[in-house]
């Protein structure tokens, strides 16, 4: 048997796009060499990766028990060289990072300050997403490493690291109309205008009650406290975020009819792409950041 990283490489994408044709296009290839390299693999493994019966090919038993042990050759594959990037010596001048607004900085901070104290000369460039969603631009190459809220499922390519979590908190004024309630029903929010955190919430709103119709979205964390405080809307915004106007109680945390609290947590993620070659700083950074642990 004499499997090449390249077949493993093509059974992973496959397994993840879920269509041979995906594949092919999501690696520059031709569909024939796709089928061909996994008809190749299964042929040295001896069994049989994918039923191809259906209009998509789907993973057989075979398959799935594989698909854990080929995901961890291309994950030893990627630590392989980025220790070997490491070991060049080269550092490069500029780093840029991307943090979502829910990321807490007071977590990052320590991180940063061990790293100007480690590459004095290196320019590092903290970019947060705004019109553009924190993992393409990761995918894309426009920054080396991003730091936000988890998503369900990340698209092939990205590798990701749970750093720890944040609390959200529906919260409006004290006099505002939904925060006078006793308790809230879904329909009443949409009476009321919301404010986002578009980079923050636009891939966590899954509740029927997130969906108001009346919407505002705000790009900074301090102008939307500013907008609550004033008692314009109500929002969903990191606890820690209004920690101190909670407890004076000038804003107030909404109760809903239908829960018997309101916050919940929600994972927090260094995401990287796994095809880049990183720098030393880069890989020196993604290290630091593996070794915090961030709830807010």
């Amino acid at each position: 048997m004499d499997l090449s990283f390249d077949q493993v490489a093509i059974f992973v994408t496959a397994a993840r796009e879920k269509s041979f044709s995906a594949t092919a296009r999501r690696l520059g290839k031709a569909q024939s060499a796709i089928s061909t390299a996994i008809g190749d693999l299964e042929v040295d493994l001896g069994v049989a990766l994918f039923d191809r019966s259906g209009r998509y090919p789907v993973l057989t038993p075979a398959g799935e028990a594989l698909l854990g042990e080929a995901e961890a050759i291309l994950s030893r594959c990627e630590s392989m060289k980025e220790r070997a990037s490491a070991l060049t010596g080269v550092s490069e001048r500029q780093v840029a990072m991307a943090v979502e607004d829910a990321f807490p900085y007071s977590e990052l901070a320590p991180v940063l300050a061990r790293l100007h104290r480690a590459y004095p000369g290196v320019r590092l460039d903290l970019m947060r997403p705004v019109r553009t969603e924190l993992q393409d631009m990761v995918t894309r190459g426009e920054v080396a490493l991003g730091l936000g809220c988890a998503r369900a499922n990340y698209p092939a390519g990205l590798g990701f690291c749970r750093l720890g979590q944040v609390t959200l908190v529906d919260v409006a004024r004290h006099d505002h109309p939904l925060a006078r309630m006793p308790s809230v029903r879904f329909a009443q929010f949409a009476d009321h205008l919301q404010l986002l955190l578009p980079g923050q919430t636009a891939h966590l709103l899954t509740s029927e009650y997130l969906k108001s119709p009346k919407k505002w979205y705000v790009q900074s964390e301090a102008a939307l406290v500013a907008l609550l405080k004033s008692g314009i809307g109500w929002a969903i915004v990191p606890k820690r975020l209004v920690a101190a106007e909670l407890a004076s109680g000038e804003l107030r945390e909404l109760k809903l009819e239908a829960y018997p609290f309101t916050e919940w947590t929600v994972g927090l993620d260094l995401i990287w792409n796994v095809n880049a070659q990183p720098g030393v700083v880069a890989t020196w950074l993604k290290s630091e950041l593996m070794r915090t642990r961030a709830c807010a």
